[in-house]
């Protein structure tokens, strides 16, 4: 089983819940892969695992992060 765990920081809770739902759809659809998202006050966290190839894993990661970046820039320009 690989796992790994992210946290970002958020100015807020409203962001945090913003950035959680940003991903769930995508969290649906592969075979072995869990991802849990929580919204904190400051943070929005994600534990992965997957019981899969380890290239699958880099890659499921590096799509949750690009995507995970573009929802946090897209939530700060809609804020300010």
């Amino acid at each position: 089983m690989i796992t790994a765990n992210i946290k970002i920081s958020t100015p807020n809770k409203a962001t945090s819940k913003s950035l959680v739902a940003s991903v769930q759809p995508d969290n649906l659809n592969m075979k072995g892969l869990k991802v849990k998202g929580q919204a904190l006050d400051h943070s929005a966290s994600f534990s992965l695992e997957f019981g899969g190839k380890i290239e699958t894993f880099i890659f499921t990661l590096d799509d949750l992060l690009r995507c995970l970046q573009a929802a946090k820039e897209t939530l700060e320009k809609v804020s300010n």
